[in-house]
């Protein structure tokens, strides 16, 4: 079925209960009215209009005042010159509103009550399952809108027994692979709700850092979180700032995820998890109970690229991925880290093993007597400032290099040529090979020796 959007679409004692004794109108799942589609108010009142036409209608007053259709603003229990105590007859008959906002009177002229009409632009999908939300004060638990799929219905934020809210209102849109969604007023150029309606931009799309990684199946990848690297990634609220070290300086920042060495979609998929939860995620932080869904958006990729939200940090990052990740500091200025090269060196067979060595040099340094070939040959240190020399355990050995911040073989943010050796006494001959450190994550340097069958151990 489709949204009601016309008055010949109810129909009294079917779908639409007038009970003038009791001045209520009652919507009835029935007839045509899928209560999840809804009816418009405008429709409703039109229809009313057309009763009260009637001599049948005509000794009661008339439910309704219409201010404007185009904003959804109507009133209930009045016709605009005096109060009648008119109103909708449950909770299901509101929902079932498509539309508007209103207010409600009663017989003495008291306004009862308030709703906003909120309306939720663009698509969300699967339109059967998504289950959007709302809360109402940002320490408010989230309350889900009656209906899956693309909200429209009226909400309640004022009554005469206590309740005012309408300086606040924040709709959310957050399903397992896919793009989260939020929106505030203030996104609408809104300071306030009331009886009216009032848009938000709520959509999602498929979030294929997700799905790429985990699945389309969600119970699977839920299930995943409680393994690792999952299971030790975490994220800390904190109510005053923690300072961080990029390129050398310290910035500010009040929400610490621990990365925990996961891949930064692995870090973005268990964030996502934890904005989903009912539940408080704020692990070691000060800043007390933040409940996860309710929470602000804290990364999300732009391409390959991991973007945090203002003030948020992370812990841990793969040193292969510290030039895929952009941090926002508290002051909302993005900071990056500098460029870490990476690469691999790979050793044939008679050089893998106990009592071997290998060493990265400089070729060429940039003082006296430090080339490779003299006395002060410079070892190279990787991005951790620790030298770049051991034994070689395996025939693939991965090395990382601070491109942008090392001068140890020259101008930093050059390109550098090097030389590795390797050996291994007994069965790899001594052997050396060229190469070049360059502004890359995927620098290959390679040794393949000999068999040493003259060496003797005697």
């Amino acid at each position: 079925m489709a949204k009601i959007t016309s008055k010949s679409g109810l129909t009294e004692g079917v779908n639409i209960i007038i009970d003038e004794g009791a001045k209520t109108i009652q919507l009835l799942a029935a007839g045509g009215l899928v209560f999840k589609d809804g009816v418009t108010m405008q429709a409703v009142y039109s229809f009313c209009v057309d009763a009260w036409a009637t001599a049948a209608k005509q000794d009661s007053p008339f439910p309704f005042y219409a201010l404007d259709n185009l904003s959804g603003q109507y009133q209930i229990g009045t016709d605009g010159a005096s109060f009648n105590g008119w109103t909708f007859s449950d909770t299901a008959t509101r929902t079932a509103i498509r539309d508007a906002g209103w207010s409600e009177f009663n017989a003495a002229g008291v306004e009862t009550a308030q709703y906003v009409g909120a309306v939720g632009l663009g698509s969300i999908t699967p339109a059967t399952t998504c289950q959007p939300y709302y809360h109402l004060a940002e320490t408010d638990a989230a309350i889900n809108f009656p209906f899956t799929d693309q909200f429209n219905v009226g909400v309640k934020v004022k009554d005469n027994v206590g309740l005012d809210k309408k300086t606040y209102f924040k709709a959310y849109i957050r399903e397992y692979g896919k793009k989260f969604k939020s929106s505030t007023l203030a996104d609408t150029g809104s300071s306030g709700t009331g009886p009216f309606k009032q848009n938000f931009l709520v959509a999602n799309e498929d979030d294929l850092k997700i799905t790429g990684l985990l699945g389309s199946v969600a119970a699977t990848a839920d299930a995943a979180m409680s393994g690792a690297p999952y299971n030790g990634i975490t994220v800390a609220y904190y109510s005053a700032n923690q300072t961080r070290s990029i390129g050398g300086s310290n910035y500010n920042f009040k929400i610490i995820i621990e990365g925990n060495g996961g891949t930064l979609e692995q870090i973005y998929a268990k964030v996502q998890y934890l904005l989903r939860q009912n539940s408080d995620i704020n692990v070691g932080g000060t800043a007390g109970t933040k409940t996860g869904k309710i929470q602000s958006d804290l990364l999300s990729f732009v391409g390959d690229t991991l973007v945090t939200s203002q003030s948020v940090f992370i812990d841990d990052v793969l040193s292969a991925d510290s030039n895929r990740v952009e941090f926002y500091d508290d002051s909302n200025t993005k900071r990056v880290n500098p460029y870490t090269a990476a690469g691999t060196m790979t050793f044939n067979a008679p050089l893998v093993g106990a009592g071997s060595s290998y060493r990265l040099m400089y070729a060429a340094g940039p003082g006296a007597s430090d080339d490779f070939g003299e006395s002060g040959a410079i070892t190279v240190l990787d991005a951790s400032d620790n030298p770049i020399t051991g034994t070689i355990s395996s025939g693939s050995i991965s090395f990382t290099f601070d491109y942008d911040g090392d001068s140890a073989g020259g101008t930093a943010g050059t390109d550098k040529n090097v030389v590795l050796i390797g050996i291994k006494p007994g069965t790899g001959k001594y052997v050396s090979a060229t190469g070049t450190l360059t502004r890359s994550k995927a620098i290959a340097l390679s040794l393949v020796a000999e068999v040493d069958r003259v060496y003797s151990p005697a």
